[in-house]
């Protein structure tokens, strides 16, 4: 009788449950998990904030003299922002009675900042510091001091072409690589040159300095973005992680399967491991 009973309890709970259980509508809802991923798919995922290369054209002093610390700069940027801008409200009444109607009227671009490491040879700041010193004339070491290059005295301002930069290049990629976009920064000098911090407790630390550029304008130009569905090829550094990866997870399914779900996931995990060692990997 006992298992008679266990038997009918069994079956009520089963009929119960199949009487409780509903459609999984998540998926079709508009602001699903699952069209989410497929959104971030879309868009070859979210962008990286430390997948940039920045690039300073020369100033006119510097044609000629510093050119090659100029385009080396591009491996000591540590840090920089994508500058926006402000556009200056005015208060403006529609036929001069009623409320007032804010109207644009000017835009001011932000300032660049970026953090550039120091190199050992010094010419990373000492090419800062000439920059500085060719906008407003520093050297009053002797009277009616002249500098050789432009004929400025002590406190004189430089001309314009002399200290601007023409072109400061914030370029954004993709993880593989791929070009996002290009923010072109038009007339740049720097208005800013930081102090640097030295100390004789920062041994494992390297010095830096912080620079803000003031600019003109700046425009941006887009770049075609890579297809999700494309296959690029993986670094040696990506290879071992996935590799290490998948690995773990064959291993860690590698036993007697007990369902059909067992066998899927060892299934599953071989095909990732085989395709790990082919070093390749989706767009997206």
């Amino acid at each position: 009788m006992a298992k008679l009973a266990d038997i009918g309890k069994t079956l009520f709970n089963l009929g119960k449950g199949i009487g409780l259980n509903k459609d999984r509508v998540g998926a079709q809802q508009p602001y699903s998990l699952d069209k989410f991923i497929g959104k971030l798919q879309e868009r070859n995922s979210l962008m990286r904030a430390n997948r940039y290369i920045v690039e300073i054209a020369p100033p006119g002093w510097a044609n000629g003299e510093d050119t090659d610390t100029v385009q080396n700069i591009v491996f000591f940027c540590e840090a920089v922002n994508l500058p926006g801008a402000t556009i200056t409200p005015m208060d403006h009444k529609r036929l001069g009675v009623g409320p007032f109607d804010r109207r644009p009227t000017m835009v001011i671009p932000a300032e660049i900042s970026a953090s550039f490491m120091l190199d050992q040879a010094g010419r990373n700041l000492a090419f800062f510091q000439k920059w500085i010193s060719h906008l407003v004339m520093m050297d009053n070491r002797s009277p009616n001091a002249i500098r050789s290059s432009d004929s400025a005295a002590f406190g004189q301002i430089a001309y314009r072409d002399t200290y601007l930069s023409p072109t400061m290049k914030i370029h954004t990629i993709d993880s593989a690589g791929n070009h996002i976009a290009t923010l072109t920064a038009h007339e740049v000098w720097p208005s800013l040159l930081g102090d640097v911090t030295l100390g004789w407790t920062q041994n494992d630390e390297f010095a830096r300095v912080q620079v803000n550029f003031q600019l003109r304008y700046w425009t941006t130009e887009e770049f075609e973005p890579t297809a999700p569905g494309l296959e690029k090829e993986l670094s040696g550094f990506e290879r071992l992680i996935r590799l290490g990866t998948s690995g773990t997870a064959l291993l860690a399914s590698m036993k007697k399967p007990n369902n059909v779900g067992d066998a899927i996931n060892i299934i599953s995990n071989a095909q990732t491991f085989l395709g790990s060692i082919g070093g390749k990997r989706s767009g997206g």
